[in-house]
């Protein structure tokens, strides 16, 4: 998705993400916070990568949720899409870790 479709700007999408990584790594044990890695691309400013692994992204997860719960409704439906490709993925297999790109 791109920000037209959502009318969002890419510094907004930028901070939200910036609020689910921290929320996410804060509601983690230490010894897994580090298994997750948000960027943003360097040319397309509405495109996001994220690493994850299976042991953190119940935890990304439930930041996802948590902030979808205030979002206006083309923001909740971009990060519903998100949480449907992490448990895609997670439920997929033998993969240790999960890598997204969203845009």
């Amino acid at each position: 998705m791109d920000d037209e479709k959502l009318g969002v700007k890419p510094e907004i999408l930028f901070r939200i993400y910036g609020q689910i990584e921290a929320q996410a790594k804060d509601s983690a044990p230490v010894q897994v916070r580090n298994e997750l890695r948000i960027s943003q691309d360097a040319r397309i400013k509405t495109r996001f990568y994220i690493a994850v692994s299976d042991r953190m992204a119940q935890y990304l997860i439930t930041a996802v949720q948590k902030q979808t719960s205030g979002d206006a409704i083309g923001l909740k439906s971009y990060f519903y899409k998100l949480q449907e490709q992490l448990m895609g993925q997670m439920f997929a297999g033998a993969k240790d870790t999960i890598n997204i790109s969203l845009r």
